[in-house]
C-alpha cells in the first residue's frame, strides 16, 4: 500500500487464499502499482496480513480485505470486502495499525483502541476476548505510536516510554489464552527515551534517542549473546548510536533499518550472534523518505515519488497458483472457510528495482 502526496492510495501485490487485500475490486494481482478508486483525501494507511485499514482527512476510518476474525471493525464477521469501506465509527480517527488479524487506531486525542483476533491478548483490552467493534486499549490518551506483530504489539507514549501485551512475558509462549500473556500494555523498562519500535510475532526491535539499537524477546539471546533468561528486556545490539528508524518482516526473519544519514541495512540470518549476521548495507537512489517491510519484501518511497522494492516480487504466481487463489475467494464469499496451504516458490529478486503504475482514470 501506499499514499501518494496528492493523497491518493495506490496497491500492488497478489490476494493470499482469495482474500480482496489490493482494494481494486475484481483485481487479483498486480506487479505495478494501480490507483485505488478516485479519492484524495487519505491521509494514512496500513498493510495487515489479510486486511487494510486507512484514515481520511475527515478523521474517518475505512477498511478492506478479509473480515473473518472481525478485522474490520464494522461490527460484521465472515464477510469479504473488495473495496474501501466505513469502518470504525466517528470522525475524530488520526492513525491506524493492520496487525495480522487484528487492527489498531489511534484517535486525536492520544488515546488507542483495538479490534478483532485476540486469542493472545494482542488487543491489549484486558482478556482474551475477541471484538468486532473497537474496544478501548488502558487509559492513557498520550499514545503516539503503535505496531502490530501478529500475537504481540507494542507502543510508545509522549513521554518515550515503551509498552508491550500479547505474547507473553517472555514472548515465548506458543499456546493462545495462555497465563503468561500480557492482557494489557505493560511497561518495558523506565527509560524515556525511546523513538522507534518494530514488532513481529514474539520478537522486539527498538531505537533510542541516542541512536542505539535494541532487541529482546524470542531468540533473541542467539543476537546478543546474553542468556536466555534475559530476553524478556530490552538488550543492546552492537555498539552504534546513529540508527534512526526500523521495520520488521511479518514472521520477524529479518530486519530493516535507516540510519541517521539516511543510509539503509537490512539484518538477516537473525537466529545467530550479531557479529555473525548478516548487516548489509542496500544501496538506493538516495533520498528515501518513508519505507516497510512486510510479508517477504521491502520498499522504499523517494522524494521524488519513485516506489522502490526488493525481495519476494509481490503480483507474480503460475497460473495454477492464480486459479487455486481464486476458487479459494469464492469459497470464502459463501463463508466456508477454506485455508488451503499453497506450495509456493516465490519469485525473488536480491537487487532494488523501480515499480511502474498504473492510474485507472488513464
Amino acid at each position: 500500500m501506499v499514499l501518494a502526496p496528492d493523497g491518493s492510495l495506490w496497491s500492488w501485490g497478489g490476494q493470499d487464499r482469495g482474500w480482496p487485500v489490493l482494494g481494486l475490486g475484481k483485481t487479483n494481482y498486480t506487479d505495478s502499482l494501480i490507483r485505488i478508486g478516485s479519492d484524495t483525501n487519505w491521509v494514512c494507511v496500513s498493510a495487515g496480513d489479510a486486511h487494510n485499514l486507512a484514515v481520511k482527512s475527515d478523521g474517518t476510518i475505512w477498511s478492506w480485505g478479509a473480515n473473518y476474525r472481525g478485522q474490520l471493525g464494522d461490527g460484521k464477521k465472515v464477510r469479504l470486502r473488495d473495496t474501501p469501506g466505513p469502518s470504525v465509527p466517528g470522525n475524530d480517527w488520526a492513525q491506524v495499525v493492520a496487525g495480522g488479524s487484528c487492527s489498531y487506531a489511534l484517535k486525536k486525542d492520544g488515546s488507542l483502541c483495538a479490534w478483532g483476533l485476540n486469542n493472545f491478548g494482542q488487543l491489549g483490552i484486558g482478556s482474551w476476548t475477541d471484538s468486532l467493534v473497537a474496544m478501548p486499549v488502558g487509559s492513557a490518551t498520550n499514545w503516539v505510536k503503535v505496531r502490530a506483530g501478529g500475537v504481540s504489539a507494542g507502543g510508545i507514549q509522549s513521554d518515550g516510554s515503551l509498552w508491550v501485551w500479547g505474547g507473553s512475558a517472555k514472548f515465548e509462549a506458543k499456546a493462545p489464552q495462555s497465563p503468561a500473556n500480557i492482557l494489557a500494555p505493560k511497561r518495558v523498562t523506565a527509560d524515556t527515551n525511546w523513538t522507534d519500535l518494530a514488532v513481529a510475532y514474539n520478537r522486539c526491535f527498538a531505537v533510542k534517542s541516542d541512536g542505539s539499537l535494541w532487541v529482546w524477546g524470542i531468540n533473541a539471546n542467539l543476537l546478543t549473546g546474553a542468556p536466555k533468561s534475559d530476553n524478556e528486556i530490552p538488550t543492546r545490539l552492537g555498539t552504534n548510536n546513529d540508527w534512526q528508524a526500523v521495520s520488521l518482516s511479518e514472521g520477524g526473519s529479518y530486519c530493516f533499518l535507516r540510519k541517521r544519514d539516511g543510509t539503509f541495512w537490512c539484518l538477516h540470518e537473525m537466529d545467530q550472534a550479531f557479529d555473525a549476521a548478516k548487516l548489509q548495507r542496500v544501496e538506493l537512489p538516495g533520498d528515501e523518505t518513508a519505507f516497510g517491510a512486510h510479508a517477504g519484501a521491502i520498499a522504499i518511497i523517494t522524494r521524488g515519488g519513485e516506489v522502490w522494492t526488493w525481495g519476494t516480487v509481490l503480483g507474480k504466481h503460475s497460473p495454477m497458483e492464480n486459479f487455486t487463489r481464486k476458487l479459494a475467494e469464492q469459497c470464502w464469499r459463501f463463508g466456508w472457510k477454506v485455508n488451503w496451504g499453497f506450495d509456493l516458490t516465490p519469485i525473488k529478486r536480491d537487487q532494488p528495482w523501480q515499480l511502474g503504475n498504473v492510474d485507472p482514470a488513464d
